[in-house]
C-alpha cells in the first residue's frame, strides 16, 4: 500500500497535480485494500488469543496430570487459580464453563454470546492418567485449522463419541473404587477373599486370595499358608463353619490365634464390611429369584414387599409372567379385577 502511495504521488508530481477522475481510482485501490486487510489483522488477533488460552490449558492439565500421579482424583480436584481463572481468561474474551472445571473435565468458553470465531475447548482426564483434548469448532472457519491443533480428530465431537468416553469414564472411576478398596483390605492385613478389577469383563468380579495381607495364587494357596502359620486344627475348624455355611462376625476360633473371622456362607470375607457387602447381595439374589419364581408360576396381583437392597425390596404386580413396577400397569391389564358397577339411581322404577 505504501510503494502505491509512493507511485501516486511521483506521478502527480511529474503532472503538477491530478484529475478528478484519477483520486476515485485511488480511493478505490486503497478502500480494497482495507477491506482484504483489516479483517485478516482481526483474525491474526483473535488466533492470538486463543493461542495464549491453549497455553493457560496446557499447564491446566499438566498441573492436574501430576495430581493423578500423586493419587488425587481428578473428579474431586481443579486446576489452582493462580494456573487458570477467570480472571486471567478475561483478557483472551474466555471463562470457564459452568460445571466444568474439575480436571475430568475442564472446558473454557467464549464470554460474548454468539461469538463466531472463539471456540469452545477443554480437556478431559481419566483416573489413570489419560488425557484427551476436546474443541468444538465454531461457526467462521477461520479458526478451524486452530481447532484442529488442539483437539485433532476431536474438533467437533460427536453425541455418540461423547458416549463412548462417557462409558469409558465410568469404567474407569468403577476400576478405581475396586482397587482401592481392595488394597485398602489388604493393608488392613486381610485374609480371606476379596474382589478386584476383572479386566476382562470390565467388572469388580476377580476374586482374590490373601493372607495377612499377602496375596496367595489361589484358595489352596491361603489354606497353606494359614496352615504353616496356625496349624491344620485351625484350617479343619474354618473348613468346618464353610461345611455348615456359617454366617456372622466377628467370629473367633481359639486355635487360629487372635484372628477374627467374618463369614458369609461359610467363607471367611476379611473385614465386617466386606461380609455385610456379601450378605446384602446374597439377600438380593434370593429375593430375585424367589420373584422369579412367582412369575414363572404365572402368579397373578400384588407381590412383595420382600426386604432387601435394591428394586427386589419394592412392591410389583405380576399379569401373564410380567412383572410391573406401578399398580396403574397392573389394573391396565386383564388380570385386574373389573370395576364395580355404579350404583342404582332409580332402582323403584326398575331401571338398575
Amino acid at each position: 500500500m505504501v510503494n502505491i502511495i509512493k507511485a501516486v504521488r511521483q506521478f502527480g508530481q511529474q503532472r503538477n497535480g491530478y484529475t478528478v477522475s484519477e483520486l476515485a481510482v485511488v480511493v478505490s485501490i486503497l478502500a480494497i485494500l482495507s477491506a482484504l486487510t483489516i479483517p485478516n489483522i482481526f483474525k491474526w488477533v483473535a488466533l492470538s488469543k486463543i493461542d495464549a488460552v491453549k497455553t493457560i490449558l496446557n499447564s491446566a492439565a499438566s498441573e492436574c496430570l501430576q495430581g493423578v500421579r500423586e493419587s488425587q482424583s481428578p473428579e474431586t480436584t481443579s486446576p489452582k487459580d493462580t494456573t487458570v481463572s477467570n480472571d486471567s481468561l478475561a483478557t483472551y474474551g474466555y471463562s470457564i464453563k459452568d460445571n466444568a472445571n474439575k480436571c475430568d473435565s475442564f472446558f473454557v468458553v467464549p464470554k460474548t454470546q454468539g461469538e463466531n470465531f472463539l471456540y469452545e475447548m477443554g480437556f478431559k482426564i481419566s483416573p489413570n492418567g489419560d488425557l484427551v483434548k476436546i474443541a468444538v469448532p465454531a461457526t467462521d472457519s477461520g479458526s478451524l485449522n486452530s481447532c484442529k491443533n488442539w483437539a485433532g480428530v476431536n474438533c467437533g465431537v460427536s453425541a455418540e463419541q461423547q458416549a463412548i468416553w462417557d462409558a469409558l469414564a465410568k469404567i474407569e472411576k468403577d476400576k478405581k473404587t475396586c482397587n482401592d478398596s481392595f488394597y485398602a483390605w489388604l493393608q488392613t492385613p486381610g485374609s480371606g477373599s476379596y474382589n478386584r478389577w476383572e479386566t476382562e469383563t470390565n467388572t469388580c468380579t476377580l476374586k482374590t486370595w490373601a493372607f495377612e495381607g499377602s496375596i496367595q495364587a489361589n484358595e489352596q494357596g491361603y489354606k497353606d499358608a494359614e496352615t504353616a502359620k496356625y496349624g491344620r486344627i485351625c484350617t479343619d475348624k474354618k473348613a468346618a463353619e464353610k461345611q455348615k455355611g456359617t454366617t456372622g462376625g466377628p467370629m473367633s476360633i481359639s486355635e487360629c490365634g487372635s484372628n477374627q473371622f467374618y463369614f458369609c456362607k461359610g467363607e471367611d470375607k476379611g473385614t465386617l464390611d466386606a461380609m455385610n457387602a456379601c450378605i446384602a447381595a446374597d439377600q438380593e439374589a434370593k429375593c430375585i429369584s424367589d420373584q422369579e419364581k412367582k412369575r414363572l408360576d404365572n402368579y397373578s396381583g400384588k407381590y412383595g414387599p420382600i426386604q432387601g437392597p435394591g428394586r427386589c425390596g419394592e412392591v410389583v404386580w405380576m399379569c401373564n409372567k410380567t412383572l410391573m413396577y406401578t399398580e396403574a400397569e397392573y389394573n391396565a391389564t386383564s388380570c385386574a379385577a373389573p370395576p364395580p358397577p355404579p350404583p342404582c339411581r332409580w332402582p323403584q322404577w326398575g331401571l338398575c
